[in-house]
Order: C-alpha cells, then sequence, then structure tokens
C-alpha cells in the first residue's frame, strides 16, 4: 500500500511538472483581453485605469504575446443620463507600419450587445474621445437628451488594424472616464 502511495504522489510530480500553466495576463487564443471591469459607486464620476506591462497591444514585446484588442469597462451605477469622455493615453510606440483604433461603446443592459458611441481610427498617439451623442439639434430653453440614449454600460476599445506586424506595438498608460450628469 506504501509503494502504491509512493507512486502515485511521484507520478502525480512529475505529470503537475510538464503541465502547461495557464498564462496570468489572459492572453487566449483570440488575443482579446478585459483589462479592467468596474462597478462606479454613486456620485463618482471619474475613473482611471493604469495597464498592467502586459496589457498592451501588438507583437513587439513578450514574444510577440500582445494583444490584437484590450477592453476597459466600467458600469456608471447612475438613474441620469450621461456623457461619457474618454482619454487614452498612450506612452510609446514602436514600429511604424500599423495604425490602432480607439473607441467608446456603451450599452443599457448587462445582456444587451455594445454599440459605438465614438470612433476613432487610425490613430498613433494619445487619443480623446467626446461623446457628443446624447442632445437633440433643438429644443428651449436647452437641448434635450434623446430617449434612446440612456446607458448604463461603457467601454473603451482598443484595437490594432488587423495585421499588426510583430515589429509593432502601442504601450497604453492609462485610459480615464469622465461622466457628466444631466
Amino acid at each position: 500500500m506504501k509503494k502504491l502511495l509512493i507512486v502515485l504522489c511521484v507520478s502525480a510530480l512529475i505529470f503537475s511538472a510538464f503541465a502547461l500553466p495557464l498564462p496570468e495576463d489572459g492572453w487566449g487564443e483570440d488575443h482579446t483581453k478585459t483589462c479592467v471591469s468596474r462597478i462606479l459607486h454613486a456620485g463618482v464620476t471619474y475613473y482611471e485605469y493604469t495597464p498592467k506591462a502586459t496589457e498592451y497591444l501588438g507583437g513587439h514585446q513578450n514574444n510577440g504575446h500582445g494583444f490584437d484588442t484590450l477592453y476597459f469597462e466600467v458600469v456608471t451605477n447612475k438613474s441620469v443620463p450621461l456623457l461619457c469622455n474618454a482619454r487614452i493615453e498612450v506612452s510609446s510606440r514602436v514600429g511604424v507600419a500599423d495604425t490602432y483604433d480607439m473607441d467608446v461603446q456603451t450599452k443599457l443592459f448587462a445582456n444587451s450587445d455594445y454599440v459605438p458611441l465614438t470612433e476613432s481610427a487610425a490613430n498613433t498617439a494619445s487619443k480623446e474621445l467626446t461623446d457628443t451623442t446624447r442632445m437633440t439639434g433643438s429644443g428651449s430653453p436647452s437641448k434635450h437628451v434623446l430617449a434612446n440614449k440612456y446607458w448604463r454600460y461603457y467601454r473603451v476599445i482598443c484595437n490594432t488594424d488587423n495585421a499588426c506586424a510583430v515589429t509593432d506595438s502601442l504601450i497604453i498608460s492609462k485610459v480615464i472616464f469622465k461622466f457628466y450628469e444631466m
């Protein structure tokens, strides 16, 4: 019985030594990652996230294990209409062949699909995205919020041009959300 236990323990050690660990940075076959998914407390209208060293676009660093798409999500937890502005700060860019999309997307319910709010293609540096979609063009005494524009979930999506060279990458130093209650 002792020999059987010893053989089983040694076998378990050998098999665990050869097992491939799952990557801690979330890098998978689809090359996408949700870097942060945060619920804001009531009254909070500003949120800033600093990506980890492994959360970058492209293939220049880490043996080509950058991501094609990075998501930064917040749930506003508010019952009033909001305007959302976002800033993506780029600390460095390696290579000159590729460009990157930086967009803000939104949805109302957790099980809904995200829809574009503001989009910006062909970026190579820091970018500010300003939400101007919430207001009607007229009204007195002031502009009115469109009824179909009440959102709770917001995300910044940063992605490559789908043909990212292994020599190119984009390092994001901060993603900032600013909400204006209306």
